[in-house]
């Protein structure tokens, strides 16, 4: 029979355990490189859907102020989450403009967590924001 030493000791181990292993979870699913303070808007084409989980990836051409093209990539849910808010697979296609509503990336960098997006005027999706 285990003694309530061992027993203690083998509980802490095992919440020790579960805790070092919950922390890249959590990490996984932080927005703290996104500034969820701020909305920002681009317009441009599609350049590339990825339809695949964890999360679904936009990826979009704009021009620069100086005329430079540069791609944009956009976080989304998962495929299962996306399919809840009305998003197919086949929702965008490359060369389609879009415009779309994001929370830039804390550095600057052209990338965010995309809020929604808009096609020919119409909401992508059921309308509702992702995040």
């Amino acid at each position: 029979m285990m003694t309530k030493s061992v027993l203690t000791a083998a509980v802490l181990c095992f919440a020790s355990l579960v805790a070092i292993l919950a922390t890249p979870a959590l990490a996984h699913h932080s927005f703290g490189h996104y500034d969820m303070t701020k909305i920002a808007e681009i317009e441009g084409t599609v350049h590339r859907y990825e339809w695949s989980n964890p999360h679904c990836w936009l990826f979009v051409d704009v021009a620069s102020a100086n005329g430079a093209q540069v791609t944009y990539g956009f976080e989304l849910s998962s495929v299962g989450e996306m399919l809840r808010r009305g998003w197919k697979k086949t929702s965008v296609k490359y060369g389609e403009r879009i415009k779309v509503k994001f929370r830039p990336m804390v550095d600057g960098t052209p990338a965010g967590l995309l809020v929604s997006a808009e096609k020919d005027g119409t909401a992508l999706g059921d309308g509702r924001a992702l995040r």
